[in-house]
Formats: structure tokens, sequence, C-alpha cells
């Protein structure tokens, strides 16, 4: 199941353009009562049709979204873990390449992470909303980074492993992404910055053009094979979401 539908990426993207109802009735010729009973979930492929070129939404892929399962799985050596949180719960990773044990994010319970990883060497947060920082004060045994103190394009190296440190600021401000090499299969963990699918939400306009940038910039720029390791939802790929995102 993806975290979003259809009308929760028309959603997004009607507030991070920053329209209104009666804005967007005047731009289409769509009264208001039909657009809000998209929203509601009621697929219209019209009004589907209509609402995208306004939103810089790619439509057909809007009305794929029902049928896009991604099936991609976590390669050796990479974990996720979800506890409870929404529809879907939340997402946070373990990474393993012998001693090391790296954790991204926490969730909102961290009993299943010590279990699978009681000694982590790193603690690597992807941005400040509770629900993946919420137990960060139980890692006090390992040394934690916080994205505002790493900067785009910082490295870090362990045997086996590369991990390099992508701006994703826009959901929240500042975010980082965290790009690593050294599995069989590049990976990146994302944070919310994107979903299989969709994107975070971003609280206003200027934030969203950031969001969709750095998204295009950063991560939709990395090897097509790289598996996006999202804050919420299935396991997707670069190249999945060129092909599927409706925002790009």
């Amino acid at each position: 199941m993806l975290e979003d539908d259809f009308n929760d990426c028309l959603s997004k993207a009607i507030h991070g353009y920053g329209y209104s109802l009666s804005a967007l009735a005047q731009l289409t010729g769509i009264s208001e009562k039909r657009i809000i009973h998209c929203l509601n979930g009621k697929e219209d492929p019209a009004i589907i049709h209509s609402l995208a070129p306004h939103l810089q939404l790619d439509s057909e892929k809007l009305l794929d979204l029902k049928n896009y399962q991604p099936a991609t799985r976590c390669v050796a050596g990479l974990n996720r873990v979800i506890t409870p949180f929404g529809h879907l719960g939340v997402n946070a990773y373990i990474v393993n390449v012998g001693s090391t044990s790296i954790i991204f994010d926490t969730g909102t319970d961290t009993t299943p992470l010590l279990e699978f990883s009681p000694s982590p060497t790193e603690l690597f947060i992807t941005h400040g909303h509770n629900d993946h920082i919420a137990g960060v004060s139980e890692f006090s045994h390992c040394k934690t980074f916080l994205p505002q103190e790493l900067t785009h394009g910082e490295q870090f190296t362990w045997p086996g492993i590369r991990l390099k440190v992508l701006d994703v600021s826009g959901h929240y401000t500042p975010a980082r992404a965290y790009f690593l090499e050294g599995l069989a299969t590049p990976i990146c963990i994302t944070g919310d910055a994107i979903f299989a699918g969709s994107i975070g939400k971003c609280l206003n306009p200027t934030e969203y053009t950031t969001a969709l940038a750095n998204i295009r910039d950063h991560l939709l720029s990395l090897p097509d094979d790289t598996i996006l390791c999202p804050g919420h939802g299935p396991l997707t790929t670069v190249a999945q979401e060129k092909e599927h995102n409706p925002f790009f």
C-alpha cells in the first residue's frame, strides 16, 4: 500500500502552490463542489486531467497510482523497522556491515531497533518531526548526527560503507537524506522528502519549490537502481519514481 492516493497528491500540490478552491474553479471551469468530491477520494478523470496541468502534476501517473505497487525489497545489510504512526506506520532503518551498525531515525518505539541492534555505532536523523526522533534520548550510547549538524555533500566512511549527506529540505527544514554505497545495491534513506508515488507535504509555496528542486537535483539524479528508503510506505527505486511519481 502506498502512503498517498491520487487525492492526497492533488491536495499536497494545491497546498504547495497556495491555490484556493475558488481559484482552481476559475482556472478549470469546474465547480468547487466537484473539486472537493475529487479531493475527498472520488476519482474523476476529467477533473484530474483539468487540475493536473495547473499543479504541475502528471495526470496519467495520478490515475495509475492505484495500480502502482513497487516490489522493492531490502538488500542484505539493510533492515526496515516499522513502528506505529498513521495508517502505515513510520519507517526506521538499520544498516549492518561487519562490526558497523548504523541506525537511521528512531520511529515512535525504539524497542525493535534496540532488539535488532543493541549496540549501534551511529544514529543519523533525517529531520525533526517527532515520529522520526521520538527515541533519540535512548541512543546516548552511540554518536548521533542531526540534520542541522550536517552539510550537503559531507561524507563518512566505515569498512565497506560510504555515506554521502544530501540536502532534502522542504517538507521539513533542515532535512537530510543519506546515500550509501557498499551493499549489493546503492541505497538512500530519504526521510519524508519522497515516498513511493508522492512527496512529503510542505508548509508553504517557498518550501514546496525547495522540496521539488532538492528531490530532482539530489535524489532523482542518483543511479536508477538506487533503493529509496522513505519515512513512510514501501521501498522504491529512483527508476520507479521517475516512471510513476506524478510530481516528476
